[in-house]
């Protein structure tokens, strides 16, 4: 991941808008504000999997990271986020779920 935080500009970033927009990578904004923990989740695993060579040049990488980043969004624009995310609370072997009756009034 080194190859990635070593790009100029990067540390500066704090939104997931402020990196689709260092990258150029065009984004409809009400599909990132409901999206983007997902986006960036995915986007951190490409980096953390991403072959990258030690000897990448700054534009190299800069592309790598794009392309990694445009995919990302891809498999979250308009799409159904349960069945794309990674996260960990979509993987739960059981659901959480409490019926109604099992519900008990509590006093105060």
């Amino acid at each position: 991941m080194d190859w990635f935080t070593s790009l100029d500009g990067i540390e500066e970033l704090e939104s997931a808008e402020a990196f689709l927009d260092f990258f150029g990578i065009p984004y409809e904004a009400a599909q990132v504000r409901s999206k983007r923990l997902h986006i960036m989740h995915h986007f951190n695993q490409q980096i953390k999997n991403a072959n990258s060579e030690r000897c990448m040049n700054e534009q190299d990488r800069f592309l790598l990271a794009k392309t990694l980043l445009a995919e990302s969004y891809r498999n979250f624009h308009h799409q159904d986020v349960k069945s794309n995310s990674t996260l960990g609370v979509y993987n739960r072997l059981t659901p959480s779920f409490v019926a109604m009756s099992k519900l008990q009034e509590v006093f105060l």
